[in-house]
């Protein structure tokens, strides 16, 4: 019942259950049973790619994070000892979808999904997923940093952070072609500039500030990169009117 704080919670509970990870993906400051190695993803096909995975990403439905989010979720903050979910309640549903769409990526089971895959660009976590899903279906050989930053993988002198020996692919070139000029359009205007009440991604607020040029250029770099400037649906003219231009 979604309308528990206990039955919302179970979409993580039941998750983890029949999609188990390899390991914790963990900050430095919690407290890990099974901290992930360097480059060690929680999730993989070898683990988690199975029937009993697929049943369960094909029960969950949008109606039911609805329910979750809407009713579920707001009740814990009643409930002494998941009074912190209650947090959920506020993310809308989009963190959620992707949160699941990126476990049944992970375990290589996304065509048993019944959540809806369409993004909306105008909630904070749609727009964010821009770079979210880039980095899935794209992803980089190594992070380019800051001195400053703390990298997991960073890149050597000279390394490229993309190349088509990794991102080359079908999946890779098929999202390039599926991101259009009006989703930039509607993150800019929309959904990073209502990541301000985010507790998690205020700082990702910054993006809608800085247009559509910034991510039309962030993308057609990465197509570049991986070999697959031919399947970018993005308008590849630049506006010179603009700083990014």
């Amino acid at each position: 019942d979604y309308t528990t704080c206990m039955g919302a919670y179970s979409l993580f509970t039941d998750l983890e259950t029949w999609c188990p990870r390899d390991c914790e993906d963990c900050d430095e400051e919690e407290d890990c049973d099974n901290p992930c190695a360097d480059d060690q993803p929680e999730h993989t096909a070898a683990t988690c790619g199975t029937d009993e995975c697929g049943d369960y990403l094909a029960s969950v439905t949008d109606e039911d994070l609805s329910t979750a989010v809407e009713v579920g979720f707001p009740s814990c903050v009643n409930n002494t000892v998941l009074s912190g979910a209650a947090a959920y309640g506020n993310m809308g549903t989009a963190y959620l979808n992707l949160y699941y769409r990126s476990v049944a990526r992970a375990c290589e089971l996304y065509d048993r999904l019944a959540l809806s895959t369409d993004i909306d660009y105008t909630t904070c976590m749609g727009a964010y997923s821009l770079f979210t899903d880039l980095e899935t279906w794209c992803p980089r050989d190594c992070e380019d940093c800051d001195e400053e930053e703390d990298c997991d993988n960073p890149c050597a002198d000279d390394q490229p952070e993309h190349t088509a020996a990794t991102c080359g692919t079908d999946e890779c070139g098929d999202y390039l072609a599926s991101v259009t000029d009006e989703d930039l359009s509607t993150a800019v205007e929309v959904g990073f500039p209502s990541c301000v009440n985010n507790t998690v991604l205020s700082g990702a607020a910054a993006y809608g500030n800085m247009g559509t040029a910034y991510l039309n250029l962030y993308y057609r770099s990465v197509a570049r990169a991986c070999e697959l400037y031919d399947r970018l649906a993005l308008s590849t003219d630049i506006d010179y009117t603009t700083c990014m231009g």
